[in-house]
């Protein structure tokens, strides 16, 4: 099939989570096609979700080729219908056209070349929810045993180079919830209460301060946090006695969320310390981590020596004419899953721009290069 005719089906089978189902079936029958044994890795709960696994060739150890099938919900205006690709000069727009459509698609025009190299291809659910998807492959033991992973996933870098970057690492990211106490007394005595949103509003500007003195990373993003969600409330004429903050994290290697907990935990006694926040009637806030149905994604960092970056580095330079430019993400992806299950991960996406907002768009010669530079990559290795 033509990649753009290709780009285009994938574009029009509506795939926002949790509905990754028909596109899974559509992308089953696309690896077959290409002589792969097929099976499904299931989600848990309603709905028949399922992660799409491919494996043909018996040479090496295999390579993972990886994507994500998801995409977010439509927001904004789109000029069109977001599952319609739309070609504007070089622009090809589309619902997760660039997030990340072009990158299946790209795995895909790529697997189209035969090779006795072992290849692994995972197609994940639910990457831009909380990553149940990829959390399943892991279980599942689909991430065991690879010697690498190629992922086609987006970069966050701005402005995007596309295929003149490589990513080899992203910022990991983990939620504390924070319980601030106060003193119920009725609302028309307010002098005999202490109110907790009162007492968290206080807090959130303490944490707000925290940002730039979180530590450093010689390669990723510095650290950051923000607080998500604030919620108190009284049920009768009373001020509110507990307010709860979601504390949001990305964090960089070698951090993890109990390190940012314990972080977190030692900020907050250190503003009892020095006299910021009082004990009330013998409380004091509390943090701990917010409860997730699968772990938290982590960060990662891929070597630059990695043999495997340094064929892809080379394959880059001759298809583009020039080096790529290595990147590191600034929020998470499946990678992070990936990674975590100690494969070595190495990204690499088409140009373009929109993702999560309206009139998303694929650069369509970039989409094109990248397909190349897989298929290049897959022949090579």
């Amino acid at each position: 099939m033509d990649p753009v005719a290709l780009l285009e089906k994938i574009v029009s089978i509506n795939s926002v989570f949790p509905n990754e189902r028909r596109l899974g079936v559509f992308l089953e029958r696309e690896l077959k096609k290409r002589g792969f044994r097929v099976r499904r890795v299931p989600l848990p709960g309603k709905g028949g979700r399922f992660n799409v696994v491919g494996e043909r060739g018996t040479r090496g150890k295999p390579l993972l080729l990886f994507g994500h099938m998801d995409t977010v919900p439509v927001y904004g205006k789109w000029k069109g219908s977001p599952w319609k690709l739309r070609e504007n000069k070089d622009n090809l727009h589309g619902l997760g056209a660039f997030d990340m459509k072009a990158g299946c698609a790209a795995i895909l025009a790529a697997t189209e070349q035969k090779s006795e190299r072992r290849i692994r291809v995972a197609f994940s659910a639910d990457e831009e929810n909380i990553s149940q998807g990829s959390h399943e492959l892991a279980k599942a033991g689909v991430l065991r045993g690879i010697d690498a992973a190629l992922s086609t996933e987006i970069s966050t870098s701005e402005p995007c180079l596309g295929v003149n970057e490589i990513t080899l690492g992203r910022r990991g990211r983990c939620v504390i919830e924070i319980i601030v106490p106060g003193r119920s007394a009725h609302g028309a005595e307010i002098e005999k209460g202490i109110s907790a949103i009162s007492e968290a509003g206080r807090l959130v500007l303490a944490l707000e301060k925290m940002n730039g003195k979180l530590g450093t990373h010689p390669l990723l993003p510095p650290p950051t946090q923000f607080v998500r969600k604030i919620f108190g409330e009284s049920t009768s004429l009373s001020i509110p006695e507990t307010a709860v903050l979601e504390l949001d994290r990305h964090m960089v290697v070698p951090e993890t969320p109990s390190s940012v907990l314990k972080q977190v935990q030692q900020f907050i006694a250190s503003l009892y310390k020095s006299g910021a926040f009082r004990q009330i009637d013998g409380k004091r806030i509390t943090a701990r981590l917010a409860v997730r149905l699968n772990p938290y994604l982590e960060p990662y960092v891929t070597p630059h020596s990695n043999p495997y970056v340094k064929l892809l580095s080379r394959i880059v330079h001759e298809e583009t004419g020039k080096p790529p430019k290595f990147t590191y993400g600034r929020s998470v992806a499946d990678d992070n899953r990936l990674a975590s299950a100690g494969v070595p991960v190495i990204s690499i996406g088409p140009m373009g721009g929109g993702e999560h907002t309206c009139n998303e768009w694929v650069s369509k010669r970039s989409y094109l290069s990248l397909a190349r530079i897989v298929r290049t990559f897959i022949s090579e290795i």
